[in-house]
């Protein structure tokens, strides 16, 4: 897990409108066997560069971050969901040694999951999808060179 991706884990667990809600059952890209209570899955999705350069000299970079917000009503996964977004949109600082720019909540849609087995019970799903920008560490690339070729 990059920086970035354990800083969106970290402030959603510090804040205190959403561990009221959650405690502390904050998973990363997997979902606990008890469908009944309300949690958080988190899914990082692309890290990628926001203006890659021929000479790699970018450091701005950013992560897609998938929060599913779970509960056994609809109006629970919708008030989870709208204690992440005041949460994290337009958070920023300095964490673990990176600079967080900005942290943007892009959309958030509904779904309900019946569950794969007749016995499990359905939970709705508020998915709250953001990006959080960041700057990393400058990279130091190789210099590729051919020992057999001709001086």
């Amino acid at each position: 897990m990059s920086v970035a991706a354990a800083l969106v884990r970290d402030a959603l667990a510090q804040s205190a409108s959403v561990t009221a809600l959650v405690s502390s059952r904050i998973y990363a890209s997997m979902r606990p066997n008890g469908q009944g209570e309300t949690c958080i899955i988190l899914s990082f999705g692309a890290e990628e560069d926001v203006s890659p350069t021929f000479q790699r000299t970018d450091k701005l970079r950013k992560l897609q971050v998938e929060i599913e917000c779970m509960s056994p009503t609809v109006g629970g996964a919708h008030a989870l969901a709208e204690a992440v977004r005041k949460a994290l949109h337009g958070a920023k600082g300095y964490y673990r040694s990176c600079r967080i720019i900005e942290i943007r909540i892009g959309s958030t849609t509904t779904n309900f999951d019946l569950g794969a087995d007749a016995d499990d019970q359905g939970v709705h799903i508020c998915t709250v999808n953001a990006t959080a920008y960041y700057t990393a560490e400058a990279v130091n690339p190789t210099t590729i060179t051919d020992p057999n070729a001709n001086p």
